[in-house]
Parts: C-alpha cells; structure tokens; sequence
C-alpha cells in the first residue's frame, strides 16, 4: 500500500434500476474512490434472499421474511445488478468491493414460524440448528459470489452483532468462539480476493473485540467513528498489528445530512493516523446511505452524499502528500 485509501460500505439513497446501479459506480470512480463499492439500492437482507421466496425456502409480507422450508433446499443466486456492474469494472480495470451481508444479520431478518417478522426474538438467531442450515446457505452464496463476482476487496456486513454482543454477555447462548468459527466460515469462501474484512456500525461492545482481532481469515475491520466516537478507542495499533489487521476508519457521517467541511474530515482523518499509523488503511463513511432515501425529495444523493465523496477523497489525497 501507497498511503491512505478511500472505500465505501454499499448503499445509495437511489432508485434499484439499471441505470442508477451503473450511474453509482461511475460516480465513485469518477470522483476518485479507490475501491468503489458494488453498490446495493435494495436493502442489504432483501437483495439475497428474495429468491429465496421463489424457491418456497421463506415467504414474505409487507412485515418481513418467515420461514417456510429448509435451508438445505436454498439455492444462491448473484444479486442480477453484480454482473452488470462487474463487466464495467472490469473494462476500466478497477479493483471493486463487494458487500454481502452476514449470517447473523440475515437470521435477524427471518422469522420462525408462528413468530412476528422483525422480532429478533422470534427469528432463526434464536434456532441453533436452523440457524446452522442458514450458516451454510451463506457459506454456498460467498463461494459463488467469489467465483463469478471475483471482488478485490470483501466485506461481510454484521451490523447485528452491536445488538446481541453485550460488554459481558451475548444473547441466545452464542459464544465468542461460535460467532468467531462461524464468520470465518463464510470469509474463508473469498481467499481468491485481496482485501476480506467484517463491518460492525453503531457503538462496538466489549466481548466483540476478542472475536473481530482473532479472525482468521480477515486482514481488515471496518467500522463507524465519525458518529460514534467512542469506538476510536476500541483497538489501539498494538492491537492490530498482533492479529495482523488493518483499519476501515469513518470519517464522514452516513446519516447527517449536513456534508462535513474539509477540516472536519482531515481533523478525525489525522486523529486515526496518529493512533493507527500504518495500520490505517482505509477512510470511508460510516455506513452505506440508504438511509437519506427521500429526505431531500429525490435530490439526496447529489446534494449530500457526492458533495461527501469529494471531500472524503480530498482528504485522503491530502495525506498522502503529507506521507
């Protein structure tokens, strides 16, 4: 690596049509991102399992997906907008990140049975053995999504275990060495790609550390800090540097929509290189954009989160002449 980098986590406030899939990757290369992200404008769960309601595996209503087959029946299939944008990719000779999401979100977002769609209580996090036959789902979809995506850079999507990894206990009888065995399952499938990491957003919680720097197949950790700023001090340098890892560090809010200044960004941007040093790789937004869909009436994504790419590469380019 040359100096800093600039990545995105996946989604954008745009309608999920061809044009606007193509649109949001040209933007980012065109502004200058390092490692565009494929970019997601369904939502993150959705986009993988709804074909899963084809296959008769789940069925859906407008509260979410239940479960109504077996997992063993699932069959993956790549989200139809990744080729589209992969062959762009690949003309312009551009590394790309894929994002998919994680095993524990997904069972967050399906529910038993006879339980509530969007209750974590009534999902299949809560049924071990169900829960295994997902597990295994997701490991057949990245193995598939390694061959015929063949991403640069990886990153498997967790923002559930904030939820259900407490600073002392973990919910439903999970274990830190369980979660850690099983995310590595499913990162093992992408050893064809350079970069394989875990995102976790919102406040990081203790028990998480010992699974995230013990990973064994991941090199990079990705994480909120621009809004959540407690998490600057969940690893030190020395920390990355015995499990071999590098840092994915937000320094641009993915939920504000005021777009930060310059000297904002490269303040927290310096902060991160001052306590990371070469184990800093990466600086991103927190998280992916979905979530502005609709707050500036349509024009969300070329008033906010553009004018944001442009200043996240500013300061990325800023420190590398610093280097």
């Amino acid at each position: 690596m040359t100096g800093i980098l600039t990545t995105l986590v996946g989604s954008f406030p745009l309608e999920p049509i061809r044009d606007n899939f193509l649109r949001a990757f040209h933007d980012q290369v065109e502004i200058g991102i390092d490692y565009p992200v494929l970019p997601q404008l369904r939502d993150f769960v959705e986009m993988y399992l709804e074909p899963l309601v084809e296959q008769g595996v789940l069925s859906r209503d407008e509260r979410g997906f239940t479960l109504s087959g077996s997992f063993e029946d699932a069959e993956p299939v790549v989200p139809w907008e990744y080729p589209l944008v992969v062959d762009v990719a690949k003309e312009m000779g551009i590394p790309y990140r894929l994002a998919l999401t994680g095993p524990f979100t997904v069972a967050s977002n399906i529910a038993l049975v006879g339980k509530r769609p969007g209750d974590i209580f009534g999902s299949v996090l809560t049924d071990r053995e169900k829960f295994e036959k997902l597990l295994q789902f997701i490991q057949r979809l990245a193995h598939i999504l390694s061959r015929e995506v063949k991403p640069s850079m990886v990153c498997v999507d967790e923002p559930i275990l904030s939820v259900i990894v407490g600073a002392k206990r973990i919910l439903f009888g999970y274990t830190t060495g369980y979660i850690r065995e099983s995310l590595d399952s499913v990162l093992a499938g992408f050893s064809g790609s350079e970069l394989v990491g875990v995102h976790v957003c919102s406040r990081l919680p203790t028990l998480l550390k010992d699974v995230l720097l013990n990973l064994r197949y991941a090199n990079f950790l990705d994480h909120e800090h621009h809004d959540v700023s407690e998490n600057i001090d969940f690893y030190t340098r020395e920390d990355l540097v015995a499990s071999r890892k590098v840092l994915s560090f937000g320094i641009i809010s993915s939920k504000k929509l005021v777009v930060e200044s310059f000297d904002e960004a490269y303040s927290l941007a310096r902060l991160a290189r001052e306590r990371y040093g070469d184990r800093l790789w990466f600086i991103k937004p927190d998280c992916g954009f979905r979530g502005l869909y609709g707050v500036r009436g349509g024009k969300e994504y070329e008033e906010i989160v553009l004018p944001k790419l442009r200043i996240l590469v500013s300061v990325a380019e800023k420190l590398r002449e610093e280097k």
